[in-house]
């Protein structure tokens, strides 16, 4: 891992500073991870935000920051994307007050995450809101049609059904709009 090799230069990293490291500075390629090693040396104390300042000023990006929301009923976590709290839901109830919660590491596995992200779909359309394997289940190569899962991974997963319908309509709209010829140009007047 690129933070060991950075502790070879006898720079101390903290716990959370080499969980940052691995999550933004390993997809980085080996001259922009060398550039990165270089730049960091010239500071005393590595911390989040030196990382993050390096990180900016070797991709020309800034580092990516996540976000999630805290229901303000209850309490629960959930993913941003969602409408509405997942806790509350459950419970019978509709609750849309939220707070964020804004963090530079990936948001903890106890953040509630689905693959469908709306309430109600076509009749009879299952949803994660009321699916009884919800529960864990979120993929992000959910609905993917350029990816394919494992035969074991495929075989376990709860999702496949609802997987495959929503590859079959991703890879048909990316069909239409391949299809589709857009312009911008106007003609001119004469």
């Amino acid at each position: 891992m690129f933070a060991d090799e950075l502790k070879n230069f006898h720079l101390k990293i903290g716990k959370e500073e080499e969980q940052w490291i691995n999550e933004n500075v390993e997809k980085l390629d080996e001259n922009q991870k060398l550039n990165f090693s270089r730049e960091l040396q010239n500071y005393k104390e590595i911390t989040i935000l030196a990382l993050k300042k390096v990180y900016q000023e070797i991709t020309g990006k800034k580092a990516k920051e996540h976000i999630w929301a805290i229901c303000l009923e209850c309490g629960c976590e959930y993913d941003y994307d969602l409408p509405c709290c997942p806790a509350c839901y459950d419970k019978g109830f509709e609750c849309r007050a939220r707070a964020v919660k804004k963090s530079e590491f990936q948001p903890p596995m106890k953040v509630i995450r689905f693959n469908k992200h709306y309430m109600g779909g076509d009749k009879g359309e299952q949803i994660c809101y009321t699916c009884i394997h919800k529960k864990e289940s979120y993929c992000r190569n959910f609905g993917n049609p350029n990816w394919n899962c494992k035969r074991e991974e495929f075989e376990m997963c709860e999702c496949k059904i609802c997987c495959g319908i929503a590859k079959r309509a991703n890879a048909e709209l990316e069909k239409s709009r391949s299809r589709e010829k857009f312009s911008y140009a106007v003609p001119l007047k004469r």
